[in-house]
C-alpha cells in the first residue's frame, strides 16, 4: 500500500519516566537530573509529588528507539544513592512511558528486546504506552497548525 505525498509516518517520540509520590524526593531528583532530563518535578493539586524525567543523549538523537531511552534511564537508576533508592522505592508509579506519534501508517512495529523489559522489571518499574495523534479532529496535520 503506498502513502499519499502528505500522509503522516508512525514514529517514536520519546520514552518518559513517570514518578509519583505521596512525599517528596528531592535526593531522587536532584541525584536523576544529573543523569536525564528534568521535564517537570512538582507538587500536584491531588497532594502527591510528581516528576517526568528523560534520557539525555549524546549521540545523534535520530537513531535513539524506547530501548536505547529506557537502558539509559536504568543506567542512572542503578547508580542511585542509598537514600534516593529509598525515596524511589517510595514511589506508588514508577514508570517508562513509551510514546509515539500516530500518523496514517496502516500498522506500526516498535521492538523492545527482552533484556530491556528484564531490566525495567529487575527496577520494579511497569511499562505504559502513550499514543499522540498527529491529525485534529478535521482530518489536518497538526504539523501544519
Amino acid at each position: 500500500m503506498t502513502q499519499s505525498p502528505n500522509s503522516i509516518n508512525t514514529e517514536y517520540a520519546n520514552t518518559d519516566f513517570d514518578l509519583k509520590s505521596n512525599v517528596a524526593f528531592d535526593s531522587l531528583h536532584s541525584e536523576l537530573q544529573e543523569a536525564c532530563s528534568v521535564l517537570q518535578y512538582t507538587k500536584g493539586e491531588d497532594g502527591n509529588w510528581h516528576a517526568v524525567f528523560e534520557a539525555k543523549h549524546n549521540e545523534d538523537s535520530r537513531d535513539r528507539d524506547a530501548a536505547m531511552d529506557i537502558l539509559l534511564i536504568v543506567e542512572a537508576l542503578e547508580s542511585l544513592s542509598e537514600p534516593a533508592k529509598m525515596e524511589l522505592e517510595a514511589c506508588f508509579l514508577r514508570e517508562f512511558n513509551i510514546g509515539f506519534h500516530c500518523g496514517d501508517s496502516w500498522a506500526y512495529e516498535h521492538h523492545v528486546p527482552q533484556d530491556v523489559v528484564r531490566s525495567v522489571a529487575d527496577s520494579s518499574c511497569s511499562i505504559a504506552v502513550t499514543l499522540f495523534p498527529m491529525r485534529n479532529q478535521d482530518g489536518t496535520s497538526k504539523m501544519e497548525s
